[in-house]
Formats: structure tokens, C-alpha cells, sequence
């Protein structure tokens, strides 16, 4: 492991193969139950990836999930990984609205609390899904209980994005009380905000480049975020009849995830976000 004392987190949003977003060709909500399950199998060659390392995750848990696999989820946590929110139904907040947003973030919270009998401290909001646009969206996410988000991507994307966004970890005031948001990880090149650190941008990206992303963030006192999906590990899953450019970004490079996962925990370390919260609000 490197001796570089930098902060990371080494995250996962747990879903299914089929929890892809922004494309007509994915199942709605009411066809979920109907769908095979992967999740099983591929959150337990990450769980044996991880103990392999020693390393622990802090894990998006979709409730909808949750509720299909409550003993995967009580062996998450009791593996010393963390058990945090990604809502209940993997909807993308600027499209759901307030309401059903609020809704649906409570019901995927309680879930996963009532599975684990732990508080949950942190948020990740569904394809990152956070935009100018949803303004009320940290003050909803502090007002369900969360004491942390980390549902900004500081860049632009397909979808969610907010180029201007802070790119450190740091405090929203929101109107009831103090959110800390940890945003996803990105550098800069030639004057455009990149990402090369979680999903199609980890896979597409030679480790060469992630290596060097990761020093930009290091010397720059960034933290590392890294995300990936259950999905990422396992190339054999069943392929939706997505457009070009969805199925590009969804499938590219998936034989690439498992080794890269290995090379980052060989190499960099991680902790859990509540910890590092923790650290920081002194709770």
C-alpha cells in the first residue's frame, strides 16, 4: 500500500444491472421484481475483493435492493463496511421533483435502518443527480437525517452535473441546519473539468491516467472518491437494447474493472466517509 497519507474513499452503489439511467429501454419501476438477479454473486466477489485488502467501502445501498437482500446487507456491515442511502427507487431528483424526492429518500433511509438497526449517516443521490436546478435538494437530504451528501458531480455530464460546484469536501448551510457534501473526485485539463475515477470514466480511462488524476488530486490536498456498481464486475451480465451512446458508456471496458479495483487497493488508501465525517464534525 502507498505510503501517501491522502484522503480516499472507495465507494459502491448498490443496484442492479438493470438500474441504468436517462435511456427508454430500461424496465420501469413496476418490471423490476420480474428481472433476474446478479446481485448476489457480484457483491460477493466484491466483498471477497475487499477483505482480500483489507479494505472497507462505504456502500450507496438502494432500498429497493435492501428489501430483496436484507442478510447481504447486515454481511456488508458486518464485513466493517459502511451502509449508507442511495434513495429507494433510483430516481433522478430533477426529473422526480421535490415531493417525490423527499418521499422517496425517507423510505430507502428507513429501510436500510430498520435492516441494519444503525442510524445512516450518508446520501448519494441516483446517477448524481444534482443540477442548478434542484436547489432544494440538500436542504431534503439534511431534513431526512443525513449528516452527510455526496450526490455533486463538479463537472459537466449527461446527466446531473453542476460545472461551478466546489470541488473539496465542504459545508452547505442549508436552511434548517449544516450538510457536508463530498463531492465526486475530478482535475482539470486544459480548462475542462474531467473525471477518471468511477464508472465508464474508470473503466475507459488507461490506469496510467487514473495515476496521474490521482496525483493531481493528492498534491492538490483533494481528496480520492471512487465509485463503481456491482454491475462493473461482472462483463457477463444481460445487456439492455440501450442507445449507442448509453450503451457505450454503460458497457465499455468491463473486463477492465476488477483488475483496476485491485490496483487501487494495492496501491492507494481508503477510508470510511462517516469516519472522515465524523473526524470533521466532531460527532
Amino acid at each position: 500500500m502507498s505510503s501517501d497519507d491522502s484522503v480516499g474513499f472507495l465507494t459502491i452503489d448498490v443496484e442492479e444491472w438493470f438500474h441504468i439511467l436517462d435511456d427508454p429501454a430500461v424496465p420501469g419501476f413496476e418490471a423490476w421484481v420480474g428481472l433476474e438477479s446478479r446481485l448476489q454473486r457480484n457483491m460477493e466477489l466484491l466483498l471477497v475483493l475487499l477483505d482480500e485488502h483489507k479494505v472497507s467501502a462505504t456502500m450507496f445501498w438502494l432500498g429497493w435492493v435492501a428489501e430483496k437482500h436484507p442478510d447481504l446487507v447486515r454481511r456488508c456491515a458486518e464485513c466493517g463496511h459502511e451502509i449508507a442511502s442511495h434513495g429507494y427507487a433510483h430516481v433522478l431528483a430533477y426529473e422526480a421533483g421535490r415531493e417525490k424526492f423527499r418521499k422517496d429518500i425517507r423510505r430507502g433511509k428507513k429501510i436500510i435502518e430498520d435492516i441494519t438497526g444503525k442510524e445512516v449517516l450518508g446520501f448519494r443521490a441516483a446517477g448524481f443527480g444534482t443540477t442548478t436546478d434542484t436547489s432544494w435538494l440538500f436542504e431534503e437530504i439534511w431534513d431526512a437525517g443525513f449528516v452527510y451528501d455526496s450526490s455533486v458531480f463538479p463537472a459537466k455530464r449527461g446527466h446531473g452535473g453542476i460545472a461551478d460546484f466546489r470541488i473539496e469536501p465542504h459545508e452547505i448551510n442549508t436552511v434548517k441546519g449544516v450538510l457536508l457534501e463530498i463531492p465526486q473526485s475530478v482535475v482539470e485539463i486544459c480548462g475542462r473539468r474531467v473525471s477518471f475515477f468511477g464508472g465508464g470514466y474508470l473503466r475507459l480511462a488507461p490506469i496510467t491516467l487514473i495515476k496521474w488524476g490521482i496525483n493531481k488530486l493528492h498534491n492538490s490536498s483533494l481528496p480520492l472518491v471512487v465509485y463503481v456498481h456491482p454491475r462493473e464486475v461482472d462483463p457477463q451480465h444481460p445487456r439492455l437494447p440501450l442507445k449507442l451512446h448509453r450503451r457505450f458508456k454503460s458497457y465499455v471496458n468491463l473486463s477492465s474493472t476488477v483488475p483496476k479495483l485491485h490496483w487501487l487497493c494495492e496501491n492507494y488508501k481508503f477510508q470510511l466517509m462517516k469516519d472522515y465525517v465524523k473526524e470533521r464534525f466532531k460527532i
